[in-house]
């Protein structure tokens, strides 16, 4: 047990303390706010803000008696933000991948949507390296289920379901390229799914704008990435993930932003990255552009883009769809 008991400085003051069912806490979830325990009429301090919590923890509170925890009024932000993060649906992993990769992406726009809403907080980033663990598991039974995801494409909730549409269809091309290590791609996941975090610093009006944008309107947009790299700061998110977040508008042949990387500089889970994030952007309706088939997509990105984005990630999306065609 990770219970304190040192001295006054880890006692929390009765009017200070607010209620928290211990039923509430969510295994593999992690609280950003220190967690009291009633002992002999005194708040005692138990877990320190950034713990993991594990089932055999929650078990041994409730057999010890306490079916209440405390946390300071202080944290009621940050306690709010934990709870709606935990009520957040399981992933069923009975599903077929068809069918749980749209679960997988559901729950990924809520989380999104959270974190338009609020803080990065050490809770959603484990909610998120959750969902890329998922992720990873129900592309490596069946890559080509990303398919699937066309029948969100439309979805008026785009900016939130981008994301993980994005992480969903990077994995799948670096499923299809060879990549078998469940850490790094889950790493690549991970930065994904927070890829365009930046834009929480962005309004709705600017990103959701229904016509062409000012010159000042896409200076915004075009900061992101740095303002992205900046929200995950003082997490512990990887090296790698940070560099999706600050790197995925980069392009091959040094045109891109905020850097203009070349080509020997820009990693291959960026490179994934990039061609997930355009390829989709291609295939969904937007304010300013219409849908386009996917093989249209690949067309255009053939003719236009292909100098900008990596050869071995068009390949590999034109191979997973090639495969569905023949075996639908």
């Amino acid at each position: 047990m990770p219970h304190v008991n040192a001295s006054k400085n880890f006692v929390l003051p009765k009017d200070e303390a607010a209620v928290i069912p211990v039923d509430q806490v969510k295994v593999n979830s992690v609280t950003d706010f220190s967690i009291y325990i009633n002992k002999d009429g005194q708040y005692d301090l138990f877990s320190a803000p950034g713990y993991k919590w594990h089932n055999h923890n929650l078990e041994q509170l409730v057999k010890d008696g306490h079916g209440a925890l405390f946390y300071h009024t202080a944290d009621s932000a940050k306690v709010d933000q934990y709870l709606k993060i935990s009520q957040l649906p399981s992933i069923d992993p009975s599903l077929p991948p068809t069918q749980r990769v749209l679960q997988i992406t559901d729950v990924g726009a809520e989380l999104t949507k959270m974190l338009y809403d609020s803080p990065l907080t050490g809770a959603s980033i484990a909610k998120g390296e959750e969902i890329a663990g998922h992720m990873v598991t129900c592309l490596s039974e069946d890559n080509t289920c990303v398919v699937a995801l066309g029948k969100l494409a439309n979805h008026h909730w785009y900016t939130y379901y981008h994301s993980a549409r994005v992480a969903s269809y990077a994995i799948a091309i670096a499923i299809e390229m060879g990549m078998t290590n469940k850490e790094q791609l889950e790493e690549l996941a991970v930065g994904c799914l927070f890829h365009d975090i930046g834009k929480s610093k962005i309004t709705l009006e600017i990103l959701n704008k229904n016509g062409p944008l000012t010159n000042d309107e896409w200076g915004m947009i075009r900061r992101h990435p740095e303002l992205g790299d900046e929200v995950v700061h003082e997490s512990h998110l990887t090296s790698v993930s940070r560099d999706i977040i600050l790197h995925h508008h980069e392009r091959l042949d040094g045109a891109g932003y905020p850097h203009k990387l070349g080509a020997a500089e820009i990693i291959q889970e960026v490179r994934i990255a990039s061609f997930a994030d355009t390829f989709d952007a291609l295939t969904t309706n937007r304010p300013y552009q219409p849908s386009r088939s996917r093989f249209e997509a690949l067309d255009l990105i053939r003719h236009r883009f292909l100098e900008q984005l990596d050869k071995e990630c068009y390949k590999m999306m034109v191979m997973i769809l090639q495969r569905v065609a023949k075996n639908p």
